[in-house]
């Protein structure tokens, strides 16, 4: 027989059974929740469902009572999802039917639905009706209590919305970014809205177990609101934000079950936050990083342009020319300071000829020994394009101003490259007929 030793140790690193139960109910709401999400956000429904999240506790305990003091999970979140669908119809009601703004209506729901259900829950346990304790753990979420029952039910029904959401993923999409197109092609825009509020109500009453009413909004609006940092397709956005709220979820189980005491809920709340932090800041094109270097390219682009064109009015009216007639020129302080040094060190601009400059002399050594310069050809062709492209867009702003705004930036971009060439050549043409 083969003596293992070290079996014992093996087995302290196995997860317990009761956190993989919990891992796979909390990790398959979390990808249901950011897949539905993305609608909600781009609909701007985020709201109405916080609104039915706060809804939910008086549906736990209207439900608690109407069966007779049972505990069961699925009776528990069949009155919270009657109560969320209820929420959301007076929610619908005080639009149509008052003058009510959508916030104050929002708030009145979400206030009145919760105060409701913190009321019946507290009562309940204040009169000690039996099986009433813990039913305050839905505020926050219990996800210690699932079993494998519970778990595979809820991973059913996520995955069961999310089924629903891919099959009906070109109407929403349509009535997401262009309810009048979808009307006027003969979609019933309003079922398929209310339908995509009902999927969020859904999920919401899901994700009760693993963040509970109060937090559960979170697990619907922080995923697709990070994934939509970083793209502009919807089905790409939908997978992202699936897999950040799966991330999320399994971040907070793990450090829960590594952590004694620690709630999961707000756990997987505060590891989607982290995410959404991360994907704010570094995402290649809305992020604050990229954004922030954009600005910086911009900036140096438009002040090596500014200094390129006036070097080159310089050297077409007298030659060489030094470097305090270019900043007379061109002035703009120390920006225009780093812009000469970059346009000499790239070859831009070159000292002439006369000038005595060591080869292995700094760059602030060729700026202070250097009487006069001159354009490189490099420089020149930069200089004439930037000058080609300033008057075509002069043309287009005195003809078709319209046809500037949006891609008219202070790098000054090729007019070619955001406006269509036939719509360019009648810009420039109607501008010749005037002029």
């Amino acid at each position: 027989m083969i003596f293992l030793p070290s079996l014992p140790c093996l087995a302290t690193f196995l997860i317990p059974y009761n956190t993989v139960v919990v891992a796979t109910g909390v990790a398959a709401i979390g990808f249901a929740a950011g897949v539905v999400g993305c609608f909600a956000v781009l609909r701007r429904r985020a709201l109405a469902g916080d609104a039915a999240a706060h809804a939910t506790l008086a549906g736990v305990a209207f439900a608690f009572l109407c069966s007779g003091g049972r505990r069961d999970l699925s009776v528990l979140l069949a009155g919270a999802l009657v109560a969320a669908v209820g929420a959301l119809g007076v929610l619908v009601l005080l639009r149509r039917w008052t003058r009510t703004r959508d916030d104050a209506a929002t708030a009145i729901v979400l206030s009145v639905s919760f105060g409701l259900g913190i009321t019946l829950v507290s009562g309940l346990t204040a009169r000690g009706v039996p099986g009433s304790a813990g039913l305050e753990q839905f505020l926050l979420g219990h996800t210690a209590g699932l079993t494998r029952a519970d778990a595979l039910m809820l991973g059913g029904l996520s995955l069961a919305v999310v089924t629903i959401v891919v099959m009906a993923l070109k109407e929403a999409t349509l009535v997401a970014f262009d309810p009048a197109f979808a009307a006027a092609s003969g979609w019933p825009v309003g079922i398929i809205d209310y339908s995509l509020v009902v999927l969020v109500a859904v999920m919401v009453v899901v994700g009760l177990p693993a963040a509970g009413a109060v937090l559960v909004t979170a697990l619907v609006v922080i995923p697709p609101v990070a994934a939509r940092q970083w793209t502009d397709r919807v089905g790409v956005m939908l997978l992202l934000a699936g897999l950040i709220g799966l991330a999320a979820a399994l971040a907070g189980v793990a450090t829960s079950a590594l952590v004694p005491k620690m709630p999961t809920g707000p756990l997987v709340v505060i590891a989607a936050g982290g995410m959404l932090v991360i994907s704010l800041l570094a995402a290649p094109q809305r992020g604050w990083l990229a954004r922030w270097l954009r600005g910086r390219g911009v900036k140096r682009d438009w002040a090596e342009g500014r200094l390129l064109t006036a070097a080159l009015r310089l050297e077409d009216e007298a030659g060489p020319f030094t470097h305090a007639a270019l900043a007379a020129r061109a002035p703009g302080g120390r920006g225009a300071q780093v812009a000469f040094k970059t346009l000499v060190a790239t070859g831009a601009i070159r000292a002439t000829e006369g000038d005595v400059v060591p080869v292995e002399s700094r760059m602030a050594s060729t700026h202070r020994l250097a009487s006069t310069w001159r354009l490189s050809r490099h420089g020149r062709d930069r200089a004439t394009e930037r000058a080609r492209r300033m008057a075509v867009w002069t043309e287009v702003l005195e003809v078709a101003r319209e046809d500037a705004r949006g891609h008219l930036t202070m790098d000054v971009p090729a007019p070619e490259t955001v406006i269509e060439a036939v719509r360019l050549a009648a810009i420039r043409a109607s501008g010749a007929e005037h002029g």
